[in-house]
């Protein structure tokens, strides 16, 4: 009997490497995130740290209170990044659920293939064995 072919097999292995290239860019996407949060909690950092540092003088802190401003609109812009950034990640998870769903069901058709395949082989197998009991009981 010929080798189990299965015909399909260049489309499933690109399926396959389009899901792990969206797994890669989703893992880059969450990389960058991670990224952007920690800038955020730098900027927070450093903030608390001007405040403990200050002293009462009425001009350092009114130097104190227009850093709390910068800090406050640079906070606002990172949040919004953040969001961007989560938002990308979610369309690229659904990207990659839906590239991995196609290489998941080429996947399910080559092992079903492959059990008819083997049943088959069975079959011819044991008609093979039984031909040969057969001709030997014969003699």
């Amino acid at each position: 009997m010929k080798r189990f072919n299965f015909s399909l097999e260049r489309v499933l292995v690109y399926r396959r490497s389009q899901a792990d290239l969206e797994k890669a860019k989703l893992a880059a996407m969450e990389a960058e995130l991670s990224k952007i949060r920690e800038e955020l909690a730098t900027l927070h950092d450093t903030f608390l740290n001007e405040v403990r540092r200050v002293q009462p003088d009425p001009i350092e802190r009114a130097e104190l209170g227009r850093f709390r401003m910068v800090v406050e609109s640079q906070t606002i812009r990172i949040q919004q990044r953040i969001f961007e950034k989560q938002k990308q990640i979610d369309i690229q998870k659904d990207l990659y659920v839906k590239a991995n769903q196609a290489a998941e069901v080429l996947t399910k058709v080559k092992e079903k293939q492959k059990k008819t395949w083997d049943q088959e082989l069975q079959k011819e197998l044991d008609s093979l064995a039984m031909d040969s009991f057969l001709s030997r009981w014969k003699n």
